[in-house]
């Protein structure tokens, strides 16, 4: 995953889901190397990460045009489903 301004693509697969305040902490910063610099878990967002994809892949494929999720509250919903 690149940020956009270090040359990232406009793909679900370079999209991080994260809070307003991490997103700001985060900046342009590669993601990996900001959660090892912020000691964040990167196994469990890893994980997480894959979850959140998986979700996105089985909801466009139910649609018969598969599209992602594009307001803040339904993609909330599926950073964190609580």
């Amino acid at each position: 995953m690149q940020p956009i301004s270090r040359g990232g693509r406009y793909t679900l697969d370079n999209i991080v889901p994260a809070c307003g305040s991490c997103n700001a902490s985060k900046s342009n910063s590669e993601i990996t190397g900001w959660m090892r610099r912020t000691r964040r878990d990167e196994r469990a967002f890893l994980e997480r990460l894959v979850a959140v994809r998986g979700a996105l892949a089985a909801a466009g494929a139910e649609a018969a045009e598969p599209a992602a999720p594009t307001e803040p509250a339904e993609l909330a919903a599926l950073i964190d489903p609580e």
